[in-house]
């Protein structure tokens, strides 16, 4: 099942964009990162690995992925930002005032440029919740979030 509800990992996350990717197997192989929290014979490892070495993600800090975390709104947007920029090689041009979203103060610094390029490409569209704009950058993405993201992504910058 798809289980569209459930929580999505940011090891899952890593694992989709890999074959995102076209499965680069020679990629995955060169990869060689060390994270004191993934151990080489998770199941996730390789995926997480070749994120990392790739510049899709740099981890959570201090050397480590956090890879059973959920994954927030802005992390998403975050990695897929990543890999068009440094994984593609992409130009991501640029951004949309997010002025209109009523919490875009809630946009983690580290974030902001990502989610601004998430709007403008829209990938991201927000959320209108009575006539108030919502980015919702914070909350956890469920599965069928993630997927959303990532057909729009696929459709519009791949």
């Amino acid at each position: 099942t798809f289980s569209p509800d459930s929580g999505m990992t940011r090891a899952m996350l890593t694992t989709v964009l890999y074959q995102l990717a076209g499965a680069p197997a020679g990629e995955m192989a060169s990869a060689d990162v060390s994270l004191s929290d993934v151990a080489d014979n998770a199941w996730y490892a390789p995926y997480v690995k070749w994120a990392v070495s790739q510049g899709v993600t740099a981890g959570t800090g201090n050397g480590t992925f956090s890879p059973n975390m959920q994954v927030t709104r802005e992390q998403v947007v975050v990695m897929l930002y990543s890999f068009a920029s440094n994984y593609m090689g992409m130009s991501v041009g640029q951004g949309a005032d997010l002025s209109a979203y009523q919490d875009q103060g809630k946009v983690s610094s580290w974030a902001r440029e990502a989610m601004s390029w998430a709007v403008a490409q829209g990938v991201v569209s927000g959320a209108d919740n009575g006539g108030v704009l919502t980015l919702n950058p914070q909350y956890n993405a469920n599965r069928s979030e993630v997927a959303t993201m990532l057909r729009s992504f696929a459709e519009k910058i791949s």
